[in-house]
């Protein structure tokens, strides 16, 4: 049976159904996608604080203050940063302050410890200060209200300082996909391995993990399974127990010898399709009961290395990230002109591989890597986006703008 690129990525997007979300220690979030937004309560800092360590005064007390001519003030007290309420600042005094501690009340400028003599019972400033000077005010980071880290982002170093500062110390994320990333086939082999009759280098696994990786999702590759029921049946049954996603590759062009279709559909529900997408090949998806309500998605690609690579790219990354919880699961696309001619088939989408190259003042110039009909694996490590024609789209005509997905956006 064949499907479009447009009805196929609808039903992997339906497979692939978000986890619950949880709540866990803030030092195990990291990686995870946030479930609710990160919102600050009260504004921060709550009060006007010194931006840094110097003495607290009032602007129009120092306001003729020179060098040659400093202003001498009595310290009423010393202000920290853990001093609780703010006492209320005296007129014509300094008060000694720390980076961040809350101004006295009254007070409404700090002038900098360097610019004064650094005095303890009464301090000379010998720098004018203006009303605001070296404060922070209240709410200057965030005020109450704010949406400060947004719903559905992946959480990094930068996000979980943000949930650190704002006193969380647990949060609620959309649980990392684990994804068992198999690769099927009788002639593969581990690289740097061998065997009596040679055989072939597994490579699709080790990328489809890393891509799962590069996608936000946990990846779990196992190593090559041959192309037989008992093997491969075990093989999955042993992964479920950690799979959120099965993803597997090769084991689906029709032949007799491969079994991956029939043992899927034994262990659930399983269906082949042809999709109109080229780089082609045959592709899978079904589901796996493991008791309970958990169901686990299984999507299978093609076994040629390329064709793997433009399936998941086109289909798999962005209902991974769906899954992820994530808010943005589509690449933004990279506008680019193109160098020359490309040729599509019709009522198929085409994806082609292209290197990018800058092209006038801030453009990007689009050339195809390789063959367009058979690209290869060599062809798509030198390209840097893939140029996916649209299936009405018989010509691409060279200075034409396009839009190009970046591996790496």
């Amino acid at each position: 049976m064949a499907r479009t690129l447009e009805e196929h990525r609808r039903r992997v997007h339906e497979a692939l159904q978000r986890i619950p979300p949880l709540e866990v220690m803030l030092e195990a979030a990291a990686g995870a996608t946030l479930a609710e937004g990160l919102i600050a309560e009260e504004p921060a800092p709550p009060l006007p604080v010194a931006a840094c360590d110097g003495y607290a005064v009032r602007a129009q007390d120092v306001a003729d203050a020179t060098v040659a001519a400093p202003v001498t003030l009595v310290v009423s007290h010393d202000v920290r940063t853990a001093g609780g309420v703010p006492r209320r600042h005296v007129p014509r005094t300094a008060a000694r302050i720390a980076s961040g501690a809350p101004l006295p009340t009254g007070a409404d400028a700090v002038v900098p410890t360097a610019m004064t003599d650094a005095g303890v019972a009464r301090v000379a400033v010998s720098l004018a200060a203006r009303e605001g000077d070296h404060v922070r005010p209240a709410g200057s980071d965030a005020q109450a209200g704010e949406v400060l880290v947004p719903q559905g982002t992946r959480l990094g170093a930068r996000q979980l300082a943000v949930a650190a500062a704002l006193g969380r110390p647990r949060l609620r994320v959309s649980p990392t996909p684990r994804v068992v990333v198999i690769a099927v086939g009788g002639e593969l082999v581990e690289p740097g391995t061998s065997r009596t009759g040679g055989g072939i280098p597994e490579s699709n696994a080790h990328m489809l993990a890393a891509m799962v990786r590069e996608a936000g999702a946990h990846a779990y590759r196992v190593g090559a399974v041959p192309d037989e029921r008992l093997a491969l049946g075990s093989a999955i049954e042993d992964q479920l127990v950690r799979a959120d996603v099965l993803l597997t590759t090769g084991g689906l062009s029709g032949g007799r010898e491969e079994t991956l279709p029939e043992v899927l559909a034994q262990l659930g529900e399983f269906e082949v399709d042809d999709v109109d997408l080229r780089p082609g090949g045959r592709h899978g998806i079904g589901a796996i009961d493991v008791g309970g309500d958990r169901r686990v998605p299984v999507i299978a690609l093609p076994g040629p290395p390329v064709s793997a690579a433009v399936a998941f790219e086109t289909y798999v990354r962005p209902a991974l990230r769906a899954m992820n919880g994530e808010t943005r699961t589509e690449r933004t696309p990279v506008k680019a002109r193109m160098t020359t001619a490309v040729t599509s088939p019709s009522g198929v989408a085409h994806a082609v591989p292209v290197a990018l190259a800058p092209y006038g003042k801030d453009g990007r110039a689009a050339t195809p890597v390789g063959d367009l009909e058979r690209p290869t694996l060599a062809d798509l490590a030198a390209s840097d986006a893939l140029l996916l024609v649209a299936p009405e789209e018989t010509r691409v005509a060279p200075g034409s703008t396009v839009a190009c997905l970046a591996w790496e956006d």
